[in-house]
């Protein structure tokens, strides 16, 4: 594998852990964006959709899912192409179409990472970076709509901690409500579009059950389909 295709599967490793699974990478070749998959391989979105499907007490490895190139082909009505059964799987279209296709991939809960080319005078191969991250919560294309972030942490003394933030424009607010008064809560969020849930949990396992009650009783989940759900468990051997 030439050393480009090495360089954007090391960075989507990256940033699966920076910005979570449904995450897909747009790199910029001349005049269009392209997404790359490499062929025969298993990635962790496909693994953690394939536990959410199929649910407790199953958790076969063995099931995959749709690879996330598949999936936005579909979604985007667009082709997949490859040289042969062991060359990577790849899909683009032009630069200019971008803005057209980003708001179809963020209602779908798709966090979008653009990766540009540098303008440079120098010769030689072309230096990449990444240009921009949205998400379903900051679109900054889009500001016809304030979109929220909402973080919950559940601490071990059955208190919550509720922050609302938006990317967009910086307003947050933050408060502590007990389990007893979560119901509470519900009136509040129906004010804002909340388009991502960041959930903080340090407790077992069984705390699951108590995340997706508090979601549902909320009318968070399953109800709201374009809301994404990223749920990361704490750390016992972090400082404090």
């Amino acid at each position: 594998m030439s050393q480009l295709p090495v360089q954007y599967f090391n960075l989507a490793e990256q940033n699966n852990l920076k910005f979570g699974l449904s995450v897909i990478q747009l790199i910029q070749i001349g005049k269009f964006y392209e997404l790359w998959h490499e062929p025969n391989t298993h990635g962790p979105q496909e693994y953690s959709q394939a536990e959410l499907l199929i649910g407790p007490p199953m958790q076969s490895k063995t099931l995959g899912a749709t690879p996330p190139i598949e999936q936005v082909a579909l979604l985007l009505d667009m082709r997949i192409t490859s040289l042969s059964k062991r060359s990577l799987l790849q899909m683009g279209f032009p630069i200019f179409s971008l803005t057209n296709h980003l708001g179809t991939l963020l209602n779908k809960s798709w966090t979008v990472i653009v990766i540009d080319e540098l303008v440079t005078v120098k010769s030689g191969p072309k230096q990449r970076k990444i240009f921009q991250v949205y998400s379903p919560s900051c679109n900054l294309e889009d500001w016809s709509e304030l979109s929220y972030v909402l973080s919950i942490y559940f601490s071990p003394d059955n208190l919550l901690g509720i922050t609302l933030f938006s990317a967009m424009n910086g307003h947050s607010i933050m408060f502590p409500v007990s389990w007893a008064d979560r119901d509470k809560v519900a009136r509040l969020l129906i004010s804002y579009r909340i388009r991502e849930i960041v959930i903080w949990a340090n407790g077992p396992k069984t705390l699951l059950s108590n995340i997706y009650n508090l979601l549902i009783g909320w009318n968070l989940f399953p109800s709201e389909p374009s809301a994404k759900i990223e749920m990361m468990e704490t750390s016992s051997n972090l400082p404090c």
